[in-house]
């Protein structure tokens, strides 16, 4: 861990069918106040010819917080949706090198009543698109729907880089299948969570609050799973507030 007076370095990990173009308008948010990074989870943008695992995520965390060289730079991971919980399992298992911890979208409990019903998605889904027949009229109904809840610049940014649609069976799956929120209790770094005020996945935060009693929770007035996205002047400003409380 590098010393308290070294700079910064915000590590962002992407939510499910996203990719790291997904972040252009929180770091232009966050631009002359905070030095951000980000990746590609397997599946997903320039790694999209990977098959997503866990442990695979978890590896691609490691390789950029190395970049990052934590001896040199404090270091906060930040993740969204799937990137929460693949952040999660990254802090409980890596000791002493993070500075914080930032959930955004993912604080609910992964093996919840609501698994059954994202794992019959997942499963349609993969269903879906095998079918030579049906895949691109899938692809094309998910791009219309990114387009009405992130708009057309972010978008367009991802879908360039490569959506992480197929990625979704075996993403989701394994979260349902290797993530608990009781890990918080084996995270050594201050947490924050940053929720959308409409966000179905805030229906953790009771049980977060138990295994954390210092956590902090933000809410997004009007946001909903998308926060990071579509309010990220709100979102930078909580990030840049937690930033500046760890010294």
């Amino acid at each position: 861990m590098a010393p308290a007076g070294a700079d910064v370095r915000l590590l962002l990990v992407h939510g499910s069918r996203l990719n790291a173009a997904a972040w252009v308008p929180l770091e232009r948010e966050l631009l002359g106040r905070v030095v951000c990074d980000h990746l590609d989870l397997p599946g997903h943008g320039h790694a999209a010819g990977e098959r997503f695992t866990l442990a695979g995520a978890r590896a691609a965390v490691t390789e950029a917080v190395l970049d990052l060289d934590p001896r040199r730079h404090r270091i906060v991971l930040a993740g969204h949706s799937l990137g929460g919980y693949v952040a999660l399992t990254w802090a409980a298992r890596n000791h002493r090198i993070l500075d914080g911890l930032v959930l955004m979208g993912a604080t609910a409990q992964p093996s919840s009543r609501l698994a059954g019903i994202y794992r019959a998605v997942g499963g349609l889904l993969r269903t879906g698109l095998e079918d030579p027949r049906r895949a691109d009229t899938i692809r094309g109904s998910d791009e219309a729907g990114m387009r009405r809840i992130i708009g057309d610049e972010v978008t367009d940014a991802v879908v360039a880089r490569g959506p992480g649609l197929g990625a979704i069976p075996d993403s989701w799956d394994a979260v349902m299948d290797e993530v608990d929120l009781r890990l918080l209790v084996d995270v050594d770094a201050p947490v924050l969570a940053i929720n959308g005020e409409y966000d179905q996945f805030r229906v953790g935060e009771a049980m977060a609050k138990r295994l954390r009693r210092d956590l902090q929770v933000v809410h997004v007035r009007g946001a909903t799973h998308f926060a990071p996205v579509t309010h990220p002047v709100p979102v930078a400003a909580a990030l840049t507030d937690f930033i500046t409380t760890l010294g």
